[in-house]
């Protein structure tokens, strides 16, 4: 493996080192500069990592831990092993999301138009009583019934974010009906947002957030608030997102007003 592209520099090693002292498993820390590296350009497609037992060495922990970290990014695309050749990076099956904050559209349609393979994975489809805050966002008296949906947003089998969206039962009455789109859900029964309020905010990633994303606690996530509201400006929609920060960039053009 001489004649490939390995890299072991002391810039390297000093930036992917786990401190003990840290939350978060030595693995998780891992692959978290793992996959900053890739996204900073510290690591480029077909650099090659050291052999597991030398970076291993070399960063000061057990080959467990690097084994799982580099399994972790191999899952999300940024690593991939070669059979007698090592991990190699592959950073063009990962790359940065710029959402467009200007245009209002479903998380499906946003990843299929960049030619990405949308999925969702459920954790859970309620219908039930509506908090305090989803009644006062979707202007309905207190404790009227909601369908409630809780999902893990995937593009390309990357988790991208943690999502629970409301919607009130006078418009879609049966929750288990709801498939990966709830956009079109919506657009079914002539209720799709056709314009939103969104608020937007830096977190840091809790426990529940951390696992479903498969990140760290700790992480920094974008969390984001929006009521969309239908033609009728009737309030249809609530939901509240968690994006990772490490994928997400949000874009917006701004202009100088003629006023």
């Amino acid at each position: 493996m001489s004649s490939l592209p390995v890299r072991g520099d002391r810039e390297l090693i000093a930036f992917l080192t786990p401190d003990p002292n840290q939350a978060g498993s030595l693995y998780t820390q891992l692959a978290r500069s793992l996959s900053q590296a890739i996204h900073e350009g510290l690591l480029k497609d077909g650099d090659y990592l050291l052999p597991q037992r030398e970076l291993a060495e070399a960063l000061g922990v057990s080959r467990v831990t690097v084994r799982k970290a580099i399994e972790t990014l191999v899952s999300e695309g940024l690593l991939r092993q070669r059979q007698g050749a090592g991990t190699v990076v592959t950073s063009g099956g990962k790359q940065s999301i710029h959402k467009n904050l200007s245009v209002l559209n479903s998380f499906t349609e946003d990843m299929a138009m960049r030619g990405m393979r949308p999925s969702s994975r459920w954790v859970s489809r309620q219908s039930l009583q509506s908090s305090p805050r989803e009644a006062m966002a979707l202007n309905l008296s207190p404790g009227a019934r909601i369908g409630r949906f809780t999902r893990v947003r995937f593009a390309s089998e990357t988790p991208m974010a943690y999502e629970i969206a409301t919607v009130p039962t006078s418009i879609i009455g049966d929750a288990e009906k709801v498939g990966d789109s709830l956009y079109q859900a919506l657009d079914t029964v002539r209720a799709r947002p056709v314009r939103a309020l969104q608020t937007m905010t830096a977190h840091n990633a809790d426990a529940e957030v951390a696992r479903y994303l498969k990140i760290a606690p700790g992480d920094a996530v974008l969390y984001i608030e929006r009521q969309g509201f239908d033609s009728n400006n009737r309030p249809v929609e609530f939901t509240r997102s968690w994006y990772r920060g490490d994928i997400y960039d949000f874009v917006t053009e701004l202009s100088v007003s003629t006023d």
